[in-house]
C-alpha cells in the first residue's frame, strides 16, 4: 500500500480554520487510542481546539455523525492504498503491502495500535446500528481488490474470496495483539502465515 497515501490521516495539513476536519481527525485518534465508547464528543472538541458550543453546529447528529465521518476518513485513505497494491502486484507482495502499512500507520508512532474503523464496530451502542452497517461496508470494500487481485491470479472465487476475507480479519486481529503486547511482531507473524496460505 502506499506509505504516502495512508500516512496521511496523520500528518496531513490543515488550515487554522478548518475545525471540522480538525475534529474528525483528532476523533479517529481518540477512538484509535481509548475506543469510541470511552471516547466523549466533548474531549474531542477539546483535543482539537474548538469551543464546545461549534460541536453540534458542525455535527447535528452527534457522536454517531462524527463517527460516521471518521470512517469515511479514514475508508477515504486507506481503501485507494490496497486498490493501488493489488492493482499492480502479485497475491504476496500485495499482503505483504498492506499489512506493513497497518504496521506503520495504525500500529506505529506514539498512539496505541488500532483500527479506527473497528473501534467504532465494536464500540457501538445498540442503538447505533448503523454505525456497524457502516463499518461492514468499509471492510467488505477494503476486500474487493485483494480478491480481484486473487482471481486474477489463478485462484476460484471460493478461495480468492476466502483468503481476501482473511487478509483483513487477519490485519484487523494483529492490530489486537499489537496493542495488547506493546509490539508489532503479531503483524510479521500474520504477514507470514497468510505468505504460506497465499502460496500455490
Amino acid at each position: 500500500m502506499s506509505i504516502d497515501i495512508v500516512k496521511r490521516w496523520e500528518r496531513e495539513p490543515l488550515v487554522a480554520g478548518d475545525t471540522r476536519k480538525r475534529m474528525i481527525r483528532q476523533a479517529a485518534l481518540l477512538f484509535r487510542a481509548q475506543g469510541y465508547a470511552g471516547t466523549g464528543i466533548r474531549e474531542v472538541a477539546e483535543r482539537a481546539g474548538a469551543n464546545r458550543g461549534v460541536i453540534y453546529h458542525h455535527f447535528p447528529g452527534g457522536k454517531p455523525e462524527m463517527a460516521t465521518e471518521v470512517m469515511a476518513y479514514i475508508d477515504g485513505m486507506v481503501s485507494p492504498g490496497i486498490a493501488a497494491v493489488c492493482a499492480t502486484q502479485e497475491p504476496i507482495p500485495a499482503m505483504r503491502a498492506i499489512l506493513e502499512a497497518a504496521k506503520l500507520v495504525m500500529a506505529g508512532g506514539d498512539q496505541p495500535a488500532g483500527c479506527p474503523v473497528a473501534a467504532i464496530a465494536l464500540g457501538a451502542g445498540s442503538g447505533e446500528q448503523a454505525l456497524r452497517s457502516t463499518a461492514r461496508a468499509i471492510f467488505r470494500r477494503w476486500q474487493v481488490p485483494f480478491r480481484e487481485c486473487l482471481a486474477r491470479n489463478g485462484f476460484g472465487e471460493s478461495d480468492a474470496a476466502n483468503l481476501a476475507t482473511l487478509v483483513i480479519a487477519g490485519m484487523e486481529g494483529a492490530l489486537i495483539l499489537c496493542r495488547t503486547e506493546g509490539a508489532t511482531d503479531p503483524l510479521d507473524r500474520v504477514a507470514a502465515g497468510l505468505e504460506r496460505a497465499l502460496k500455490p
